[in-house]
């Protein structure tokens, strides 16, 4: 049985790409990423629809992913990871 690593960079696991998506929030709402959990709630870190938007395209950039529009109903940072997550290993096979 072989493990992920975590030099994979094509596939991260979905702990690095849920604190890949914490230093974006903090970076964009300028808030310490310490404070920012995978049940963090998006609306009460302070990030509206287009904020949450953002950090979506941002993500789409960073992982090189295309996130579908029906796809993006999310409330917190573990929905946002979960889905760029699972774009990733679907769109690296």
């Amino acid at each position: 049985m072989t493990s992920q690593t975590s030099n994979d960079k094509q596939n991260p696991s979905l702990e690095e790409v849920s604190n890949t998506l914490a230093k974006m929030i903090a970076d964009k709402m300028d808030i310490d990423q310490v404070g920012i959990k995978p049940e963090s709630d998006l609306q009460e870190l302070g990030l509206d629809s287009l904020d949450t938007f953002d950090i979506i395209f941002n993500a789409e950039d960073h992982f090189g992913i295309k996130v579908p529009n029906d796809q993006v109903k999310i409330t917190t940072l573990h929905d946002v990871a979960v889905l760029v997550h699972q774009l990733i290993l679907e769109q690296n096979k």
